[in-house]
Formats: structure tokens, sequence, C-alpha cells
């Protein structure tokens, strides 16, 4: 279990957060909604341990029950763009993360190289990131992710630079990817119906001050539901949103 406490996040004289407090299961996602500026993507920040030195925090963080700082191994970022270096090839991105958290290049590369085929990359390893497409520089961007041994995946807007078709692709792309490994998942959205499809709870946040407004339990099974399951919920958290958004 990891656990948010208390979390206030001011930049300047804007305070952003204001009192936050959001526990997150083991091998569950969670989806974060809200308006933009109410302070989703600083939360994935904040955790990640990049936030900028204009950004003032309080809060307490935990995991199982202990105060942990941040950065932590047992939290993993995904930034909303891949962020692949382009003059490294696919496999050398790829092993970045474990590279730099102790690993050897060549033991790194050895964990990574078996997962390729699993990832649909089997025969990119040597290629750059120009050479793929939108969706197979962002399944290398999670590829890097996966790999390391973090409990909980922080992810933010990850497919929103990707087209209508080849995100749904992507949507339940990575829903099996997490069922082959799982992991606890902290999604930041905007798309009501990534967050419906794909989360087994939803975080709908209020405007600037954010603060949690609701927290939706999803009953159908993630990555199965369809048109019948996920009007409802769009419907309620559209309502939601436009409440809470002059």
């Amino acid at each position: 279990m990891l656990e948010i406490r208390n979390l206030c996040i001011r930049a300047g004289k804007r305070t952003l957060l204001s009192g936050l407090n959001l526990g997150l299961q083991d091998n569950r996602i969670t989806a974060v909604i809200g308006p933009s500026g109410c302070g989703k993507t600083s939360i994935l920040r904040w955790l990640a341990g990049i936030a900028p030195p204009s950004m003032h925090s309080d809060g307490e963080l935990l995991l199982d029950g202990d105060a942990i700082a941040t950065p932590h191994p047992a939290l993993c970022y995904q930034p909303q763009n891949d962020a692949l270096f382009p003059w490294l090839t696919i496999i050398q991105n790829a092993s970045l993360g474990l590279e730099i958290s102790g690993k050897s290049r060549r033991e790194a590369k050895t964990l990574v190289a078996p997962l390729f085929q699993s990832f649909g990359l089997q025969g990119c390893e040597n290629m750059f990131p120009s050479q793929l497409s939108g969706g197979m520089r962002q399944r290398a961007a999670f590829l890097r992710t996966v790999v390391q041994d973090g409990r909980f995946i922080l992810l933010d807007e990850p497919f929103s630079a990707l087209d209508a078709v080849t995100r749904l692709r992507m949507q339940k792309w990575l829903l099996a990817r997490l069922q082959d490994r799982p992991r606890g998942v902290l999604l930041i959205t905007h798309d009501l119906n990534e967050a419906a499809y794909m989360a087994d709870r939803i975080i709908v946040m209020s405007s600037s001050p954010g603060r949690i407004i609701a927290d939706l339990p999803v009953d159908h099974m993630r990555g199965q539901r369809g048109e019948t399951a996920l009007a409802p919920m769009r419907d309620k958290l559209k309502s939601l949103l436009l409440e809470e958004t002059p």
C-alpha cells in the first residue's frame, strides 16, 4: 500500500493542492481525472521526486506504513511523452533506467532483451526512435519503465499524443502487459473513456486548489468493459466534472 497523507502543493502564491489524502493498492489501477490546473500532474511529480524548485510541498508518503522519501525505487515514473533519447538505440533507451539504478550495461541489456517480443518490438532493438511509429516509441518507453522493479508505476497521460485508434490499441496492450507483470498504477488522464475502460478505481478532483470530490470503484473487469458498462460511468464522470468546472 502506498499512502499520500495531507499533501499540499503551492507554486508561488497559488495553492495547487490542499490536504490530499490518497491510498494506492498494489496491482490495482487508480485513474485520476479533473480540470486542467487542479494539480494532477503535480501529484506525480511530487511522488517521482522531480517537482521543480518553484513548487513547494508539505505532506507525507508511506509505503506499507513506513515513511519514505522521493525519488524511491518502488516508484517508476513515465512522463507524458516517450522521452526516448534520439541518439540511443531502442535497446539502449530501454536499458537506461536499469543502468542508472546501478546495473552494468551488459546486465541491463540481458534483462531487457527477452521482453522485446511481448512488447511488440522484436527486431527493433538496434533501431533509433526516429525510425519507429508513435505507438512503438510509447511501447519502448513502457518497456524502459516496466523492466524496473518498482511496485508502482506513475503514468502522466501516456497516450495523449497518439491518434484515437492507436490509443485504443495501446490501452488494451498495456492492460495485457500489466496482467503479465502486475503493478500498482496511478494514471493521470483527461480521457473519460480511458479512465472508465482501464481503471479499477477513479478519483475525481475539483478545480484549483485540487481536492478529491469523488472516489469511485469500477465494478466490471478492466479491459473487458463494453459500451453498456462504459456509458454510465462516463456520464457520471462528465456530470461531476461539469459541476466543478465553471
